[in-house]
């Protein structure tokens, strides 16, 4: 992939998100956002990759057409500047290397990258607990490798949960921030504990200062796991 004529290791950062074919709000935190982050972002949709099509159980293993349009559109976000990749579905995780390799550019294509990191910091034993969109669709990841893990998925009949499936283009924040705080709290009162919370679901970035107060743990999302690959801390990345 040609480079963009810049001295990558000087530029200021610019990140590149590759979002879902979705109208539902993007509330401010949200990756799908600009006003969430402090560096330029540019942004490409990818067509036709709905929710359906990513983030359920029946997505996996994801199209090899739809594959194709995300690594499409990474071309084309470096070709606009962006210095590192990301994506607005924490449900992209298999495309994490593809992605890395096709774009010449470092990629975080979901919150769930961390779990190496998170694993080597609180060791072998420690439970690790993952806020999911879906959890049914989050057992076809394969990370078994970072077990142990305690996983909680947001309520299917909720304002959450359905906002983002059905994609409407209207959200009762207050209800959905309760609704995240109610999955989140659901991991943390589990024994053993979880030492720490990630949230697969960039839809849930919003809600990450509210579900840190309710559990009392460190919380982890997309944004950090951007500030950790641009080497910056996440207040100074996020807005």
């Amino acid at each position: 992939m040609p480079e963009t004529g810049r001295n990558r290791d000087d530029a200021t950062p610019h990140l590149g998100v590759l979002m879902l074919d979705t109208r539902f709000p993007r509330l401010r935190g949200d990756i799908g956002n600009p006003a969430s982050f402090a560096c330029p972002v540019s942004y490409h949709r990818v067509p036709s990759a709905t929710v359906a099509r990513i983030a359920t159980a029946d997505a996996h293993p994801l199209p090899a057409a739809i594959a194709d349009a995300f690594v499409d559109g990474a071309h084309a976000l470096v070709a606009r500047g962006a210095t590192h990749i990301s994506t607005s579905c924490g449900f992209l995780l298999p495309l994490q290397e593809r992605l890395a390799h096709e774009s010449g550019r470092p990629v975080v294509a979901s919150a769930l990258t961390l779990l190496p990191a998170l694993r080597a910091q609180y060791g072998p034993d420690a439970v690790i607990g993952v806020v999911t969109f879906d959890a049914d669709a989050l057992e076809h990841m394969a990370l078994e490798r970072h077990n142990p893990l305690a996983v909680a998925g947001l309520d299917r009949t909720g304002t959450l949960y359905r906002a983002i499936r059905e994609d409407l283009d209207r959200l009762d924040e207050v209800e959905a921030r309760r609704e995240a705080v109610a999955a989140a709290l659901a991991l943390a009162r589990q024994t053993p504990r979880p030492v720490a919370l990630v949230l697969e679901c960039t839809n849930l970035s919003p809600y990450r200062g509210a579900i840190a107060n309710a559990t009392g743990l460190p919380v982890h999302d997309i944004a950090t796991a951007i500030a950790r690959a641009m080497g910056v801390p996440v207040s100074q990345l996020a807005s």
